[in-house]
């Protein structure tokens, strides 16, 4: 057993906590410690303190696109990468994504993403998607996502013949909306929605584009609990993130990916946020981000323990930020604010109750 004692820690994904230790037993958070009982109770177990940091939930990567990589060497390199920003929790997609699944990083738990085209759709694309799903199905270590392309370009039995399959396997699916934004008619939006919706096809699945959309088919969306998939590449222009704050704003779900990109961007989204932010307050995380990249992931992930915030039970994946480093804190008795997180005060990751070496 172990005792990591922050500065701060950011419990349950709602309030920044002083005083307070957890209490790790092999990959698992036992306990969440007052300081005050640590010399009571817990005296005989090894202590890790960390005076100037704030300790973290863990990062999820929950759609990277390993198309542009050359090989498997180069997509092993992203993925590290990535380990070194924080994420211990990713989904990868490939078109090779067989030679993906024999990249092993032990402190990642990897769920790997099937891609299937409306347009190109072929009956040995669901066999052979069907075959790998079956010979996998007693390892629990393999974890499967779909992901339909050009949804509206699928045949109506193919569709349903889909459905129908991810709901017997209970499999989670991303829906490429940039096939929808054309389409503005609410008449054939609602029939859209009401056949997907009565094949059982979209509930709680992950839609990508979801800014590119109007508001009828946000609206629609929500009420099927359907989560909006943003990438940073997305957040490039001040009119779309003011349309992903007025989503968070909404109580819209929303989850932020990296697709293709070649660097981490949420530490920048986080900044330029509190910049644009006209209402400021001293909560730490008023926008609820880190939700996005956290717990708003936590069922592509079904598979392992939940890491998607800091709490009894969960796996003891974290990360710890120096919030004094380069005197950004000038006052060390102040709380820190969620903007000053970048990728130079993140100096410890850990995965399953493990350090990794940065």
């Amino acid at each position: 057993m172990l005792i990591v004692s922050p500065k701060w820690i950011y419990l349950n994904n709602t309030k920044l906590e002083i005083d307070k230790s957890i209490l790790i037993d092999g990959p698992i958070i036992t306990e969440i410690l007052k300081n005050e009982t640590i010399e009571k109770k817990y005296k005989g177990i090894s202590r890790i303190e960390y005076p100037n940091h704030v300790l973290m939930p863990t990062f999820t990567e929950s759609y990277l696109n390993s198309n542009n990589c050359l090989n498997k060497i180069e997509v092993e390199t992203k993925m590290k990468s990535l380990l070194k920003n924080g994420v211990t929790r990713l989904c990868i997609h490939g078109k090779n994504y067989k030679d993906i699944m024999s990249i092993d990083i032990s402190q990642v738990d990897i769920v790997h993403i099937i891609e299937l085209d409306g347009k190109t759709i072929q009956q040995a694309d669901i066999k052979e998607m069907t075959d790998v799903l079956d010979f996998y199905k007693s390892d629990s270590s393999k974890q499967f996502c779909i992901s339909l392309n050009n949804i509206i370009d699928f045949d109506q039995d193919i569709i349903i013949k889909l459905s129908s399959i991810l709901n017997e396997i209970d499999i989670n699916l991303h829906i490429k909306g940039n096939c929808l934004q054309n389409i503005t008619d609410k008449e054939k939006i609602n029939d859209l929605v009401t056949f997907w919706s009565e094949i059982n096809l979209i509930n709680n699945s992950y839609l990508h584009g979801a800014l590119s959309l109007n508001n009828y088919w946000i609206t629609n969306f929500k009420k099927k609990n359907i989560t909006a998939i943003i990438s940073y590449n997305e957040l490039l222009s001040i009119d779309n993130i003011m349309k992903y704050l007025h989503l968070l704003e909404k109580k819209t779900k929303c989850v932020l990916i990296t697709e293709t990109f070649n660097s981490y961007d949420l530490y920048q989204i986080i900044k330029i946020i509190e910049k644009l932010d006209t209402n400021p307050n001293n909560i730490f995380d008023k926008n609820k981000i880190i939700n996005c990249v956290t717990e708003n992931a936590s069922n592509l992930f079904s598979n392992f323990i939940s890491a998607g915030s800091i709490k009894r039970g969960n796996k003891a994946s974290f990360n710890l930020f120096d919030f004094t480093s380069n005197q950004l804190l000038k006052n060390k008795n102040c709380n820190p604010k969620l903007s000053i997180l970048d990728k130079q005060s993140l100096t410890h990751v850990w995965s399953a109750g493990e350090q990794y070496k940065m």
